[in-house]
C-alpha cells in the first residue's frame, strides 16, 4: 500500500505536529530545570549554609514563583500534547496504516 500524495493541508497539519513536538520538548526541559532548581538546588544551598543570610531569604521567597512557572510549563506540555495528538490523527488521510 503506497501513501497518497500530500496536498497543502497535509503539509500544514504535519508542520503543526512537528512544531508541537518541538515545543513539548523545550517546555519539558524548562519544567525539569525549574523543578530541579526549586525542589533540590535552592533548599540544598539554604540548608548547607552556602548562601549568605540576605540571599538566603530571597532564595526562599523565590521558590514559590519558580514552582508556579514550572507548573505552567507542565500545563503547556499537556496542552500541546493533546493538540499534537489531535493533529496527528490527520496523518491517516495520507498514510492509513498505523504500523509501518
Amino acid at each position: 500500500m503506497d501513501p497518497e500524495p500530500l496536498n497543502h493541508l497535509d503539509w500544514v497539519t504535519t508542520s503543526h505536529v512537528l512544531h508541537w513536538i518541538w515545543l513539548i520538548l523545550a517546555f519539558v526541559f524548562l519544567f525539569a530545570a525549574h523543578m530541579t532548581l526549586t525542589h533540590a538546588i535552592i533548599p540544598s544551598l539554604i540548608d548547607s549554609g552556602h548562601l549568605p543570610d540576605g540571599v538566603r531569604e530571597r532564595a526562599r521567597k523565590l521558590r514559590i514563583p519558580l514552582y508556579c512557572v514550572a507548573f505552567v510549563c507542565l500545563g503547556m506540555v499537556a496542552l500541546w500534547g493533546f493538540l499534537g495528538i489531535d493533529a496527528a490523527k490527520n496523518i491517516r488521510h495520507f498514510w492509513p496504516t498505523i504500523w509501518i
